[in-house]
């Protein structure tokens, strides 16, 4: 039986911010599974936290512009959990 999209986790604040990075800056997951080599599957998936691919993480983090994917990862993390004042 296939699963359908409530079965599955919904995806993390961090996986939303680097999502709304991608879109700010008009970027598609394909251009970035093609830049990694990948498939947009396995970019949705390492955005949602589900899969581990280094391909993709280094793909995310040069396509917007971070030296890796440890630090953009930090930035979503940083930016999620600040407090409104």
């Amino acid at each position: 039986m296939a699963r359908s999209r409530s079965d599955c986790n919904p995806m993390p604040p961090e996986g939303c911010w680097i999502k709304y990075q991608l879109d700010l800056r008009n970027i598609k997951l394909d251009e970035v599974a093609q830049k990694g080599k990948v498939s947009v599957t396995t970019i949705s998936r390492v955005i949602c936290g589900t899969l581990k691919s280094e391909k993709a993480q280094k793909a995310l983090a040069e396509s917007l512009e971070y030296p890796s994917w440890n630090h953009l990862w930090a930035d979503a993390f940083i930016s999620t959990k600040r407090k409104a004042v």
